[in-house]
């Protein structure tokens, strides 16, 4: 009898609900072929954000990943220039500090604890050496620019003051239940500034030019000028801060595509209806793309993970948690991430769907540390 030859394993595939875009969307990437006719568009560019506040998750590569792949279909399935823009968030908190007489929370950003170089080394150590493999294995260009940079160009800055102008609508849309949304100021002194602006005032506003006063803990009080130039450092909320962007990047010549992970789904809600705000406002065209949860269902997060409340299937690997403790080499780790994301990026009812660690783990068909990042 001839000997049996076994059957060489195959990978594991998503196991997935049908989705409600069956029969309207073959590729995931097909959700902005309207946008593509509308505006008419032979070039995209994909904006993504990255957080500079330590070692990215599984989470957070899944996304970057994802940004890559979506670019490389669009210009191979539809047939347009694409590239990548990775904002750098490097205005995370940092440092905290209450005052101890009202309860006020002050906080330091990245930029101003550790200064522009050292962003520079965060960038380079957590992300530069996935991106680079990543360009390198799907052909899209990248470039990275800090939330610092960019809130001093012009353009931001008039953008900043077209939201003021409409600020009664647009407060209520970007915090329904209170219409309070703070803009806060750094200290020109030392850096600190009231998180929640509860001391922040405008003083004067003309469309073109608004004077602000602001309070320090150890310094008093302040004031900051924004126009179209100066040194003032304009400090916003995530929604309001995305608001500006999301409009700014609908100045470039390509057309924006926004990348946000799925647990954005309420916030670009918001969003989406803050650009109606604006006149002749629209909002952007988005991918959001699948997001790595713990054993009970939330998200991966830094701040859980910091609180010890993740609540990890035992079976998660150390490197899903912290990329820096992927054993082997960068290209093994980009190589990794491409594989698991192609899968999602199957069909659509795998892309729109969240993915537990556990499941990760099955899909990649191992649950000790991959090469090293």
């Amino acid at each position: 009898m001839p000997s049996s030859v076994p059957a060489a394993p195959q990978p594991a595939e998503p196991v997935s609900p049908v989705s409600v875009t069956e029969g309207a969307v073959e590729h995931s990437v097909d959700f902005i072929r309207p946008h593509l006719r509308a505006h008419a568009a032979t070039h995209v560019a994909l904006y993504a954000g990255v957080q500079i506040n330590g070692a990215p998750h599984l989470g957070t590569g899944v996304l970057q990943t994802a940004a890559f792949l979506l670019a490389e279909a669009a210009r191979d399935r539809l047939g347009v220039d694409a590239e990548l823009r990775f904002g750098a968030l490097d205005n995370a908190p940092c440092q905290t500090r209450l005052c101890p007489r009202t309860g006020t929370l002050y906080t330091r950003s990245y930029h101003h604890a550790a200064g522009p170089d050292r962003i520079l080394e965060l960038v380079k150590r957590f992300y530069s050496g996935l991106f680079d493999a990543l360009s390198a294995m799907t052909g899209v260009p990248y470039t990275v620019e800090t939330y610092t940079r960019q809130q001093r160009t012009p353009a931001f800055r008039e953008e900043f003051l077209a939201s003021l102008a409409q600020w009664d609508r647009l407060r209520f849309t970007l915090a329904p239940s209170s219409g309070h949304v703070p803009i806060s100021f750094p200290c020109p002194r030392c850096g600190w500034l009231q998180k929640h602006g509860e001391n922040t005032e405008l003083l004067a506003f003309d469309g073109s030019r608004a004077r602000f006063t602001a309070v320090c803990l150890d310094h008093g009080r302040h004031e900051a000028e924004v126009g179209p130039r100066g040194d003032a450092y304009v400090g916003l909320t995530t929604l309001h801060r995305n608001v500006v962007k999301e409009r700014l990047a609908a100045r470039e010549a390509a057309l924006p595509v926004i990348v946000k992970g799925a647990d954005w789904a309420a916030g670009c809600r918001l969003l989406d209806e803050a650009h109606l705000c604006f006149p002749g406002g629209r909002p952007p065209a988005r991918f959001l793309t699948p997001v790595v949860l713990s054993a009970s269902g939330a998200k991966l997060s830094k701040s859980l993970m910091r609180q010890g409340k993740a609540e990890l299937s035992p079976d998660t690997p150390p490197w899903m948690l912290d990329a820096t403790r992927w054993e082997g080499t960068t290209q093994e780790y980009a190589s990794t991430l491409h594989r698991l994301v192609s899968l999602m990026l199957s069909a659509p009812e795998h892309f729109e769907r969240g993915y537990t660690t556990a499941e990760v783990v099955r899909l990649l068909g191992r649950t000790g540390s991959g090469p090293r990042g």
